[in-house]
């Protein structure tokens, strides 16, 4: 049950990217109006994360999450039969509000539905389903779109979430009683999600807009502000919204390789279709395949690391993958100024490995680093953190690319335009940037070290909750 909202919530994602020509010219606007469908939804999922979860903490995970699937299979539909760009944005802010309850709290109630000696093999399980999700949007979205119509894309929702209602009290426990201990601090609140708001939005129209005073710099003075005032109300309350001591230790730790593990995922798909595309001149189609490889080792590894977690704890399994990954991030800046397939393959599959070795294992120290009371809480920042190193990967690639190919005499970064001189500039900025992502990999496995040995093997919070094993 949990792996249909799961499925859901993150088929949305990235389904809808390759609908985006099409909707543009069926309503008659702009790209640069039409990825507001993309940027909506993302948007209000991460500024909502940590707010949700701890709701649910307060109110009940279970009762959010139906609130959310709720939403989520309504916005689907309204989605479907948006007359206009404008209100299919509004229905994808909402349809974004129901992910958000579900993605909030899909990994609490998961650890609560299983004992511990079997938690890492049902996030392994788990994680093959978010994986899955990301496979496979972009193939189904182009089938969808070519031979029915982009409302499709949305309509395939309805018998999912239907389904997964209707299952949700079977499969679910009921929530504990929880006793309201205090009022979530709505101004810190507010502050959170607009200052995540602003600092997403710089990051994911960085590229685009420029990283000066007449592009993004203000949005990012304003995040940095309304983060500022969020520090300031949280010190006057009792019960702040993110209690500080939390992100810190073994929780910090992993917050902070979910950050490095994303970004480094994200920027080898967010490089290598131009690289291949240039440097072999591959159509779009054939570069999607070359990359799937990345994904479908993760998705192999994933129910793999689960168990082994379940055995050795996070620390190895995360040191392992940060090393794997560090080495097929060198292996992608060898093929720089030196293009063969053979070593993009090695490199992309070592990625894959690796993130596949790590990334289960740290979601489960995550989870067994808080007390039962603050799941909600470690869920949504984990999906905030995973959120942010996404979109932070792919500007921060785009900036580091581009800078490197006008460096080396390339001009400007264009797919298909490139200037005189532009395949070896894009080669040595290729070298250069995947090097950068070798140091950020490095840091991933100091950081890995100092996690505590078996840390994900303790006992983990919420209790066997095997009634509800068969359900999640």
């Amino acid at each position: 049950m949990l792996a249909l909202g799961t499925l859901m919530a993150t088929l949305d994602i990235s389904v809808v990217n390759i609908a985006l020509p099409t909707l543009s010219h069926t309503f008659g606007v702009p790209l640069t109006t039409i990825e507001w469908v993309v940027l909506a939804y993302v948007l209000t999922i991460t500024g909502l994360l940590l707010v949700l979860g701890r709701l649910a903490d307060r109110f009940g995970r279970r009762r959010i999450y139906g609130l959310g699937l709720t939403v989520f299979t309504l916005a689907s539909a309204l989605c479907a039969m948006a007359p206009g760009a404008h209100a299919l944005i509004a229905a994808r802010t909402l349809q974004g509000f129901g992910a958000a309850m579900m993605t909030a709290n899909s990994v609490a109630l998961l650890v609560t539905c299983f004992p511990p000696e079997e938690r890492g093999r049902s996030l392994g399980a788990f994680g093959a389903m978010v994986g899955a999700g990301l496979a496979l949007g972009p193939p189904l979205g182009g089938v969808l779109v070519q031979q029915l119509s982009w409302r499709w894309i949305f309509l395939i929702n309805l018998p999912l979430g239907v389904l997964a209602l209707v299952q949700l009290p079977r499969r679910l426990p009921p929530d504990p009683p929880r006793v309201a201990t205090g009022r979530l601090p709505v101004a810190s609140a507010l502050l959170w999600c607009s200052a995540l708001v602003a600092f997403m939005l710089a990051l994911s129209r960085g590229p685009e807009w420029g990283w000066g005073l007449r592009g993004v710099s203000p949005l990012f003075a304003l995040a940095v502000l309304l983060l500022a005032g969020f520090a300031y109300c949280e010190r006057r309350v009792s019960d702040p919204l993110l209690p500080l001591d939390t992100v810190t230790g073994p929780l910090g730790i992993s917050l902070a390789l979910s950050l490095l593990g994303n970004l480094v995922s994200i920027a080898v798909g967010f490089q290598l279709p131009l690289y291949l595309e240039e440097m072999f001149g591959f159509d779009a189609g054939r570069s999607g395949r070359w990359m799937v490889v990345l994904p479908l080792m993760a998705l192999v590894l994933a129910p793999i690391a689960g168990r082994g977690s379940d055995r050795w704890g996070a620390r190895p399994l995360s040191v392992a993958g940060f090393l794997l990954t560090a080495l097929g991030l060198l292996a992608l800046a060898g093929v720089g100024t030196l293009p063969r397939l053979p070593l993009i393959l090695a490199g992309m599959a070592l990625v894959g490995i690796g993130q596949g070795l790590f990334a289960v294992p740290n979601s489960r120290a995550l989870l067994s680093a808080v007390p039962p009371g603050k799941l909600g809480l470690a869920n949504g920042l984990q999906g905030t953190v995973r959120t942010l190193g996404i979109s932070g990967g792919a500007a921060l690639t785009a900036a580091l690319l581009a800078s490197r190919v006008s460096a080396h005499g390339g001009g400007r970064l264009v797919a298909g335009a490139l200037a005189p001189g532009g395949r070896e500039a894009l080669g040595r900025a290729t070298t250069e940037t995947y090097l950068a992502l070798t140091a950020v990999a490095l840091l991933g496995v100091m950081l890995a070290l100092r996690m505590r040995p078996g840390a994900a093997t303790q006992q983990a919070p919420g209790g066997p909750g095997a009634g509800a094993r068969a359900g999640a």
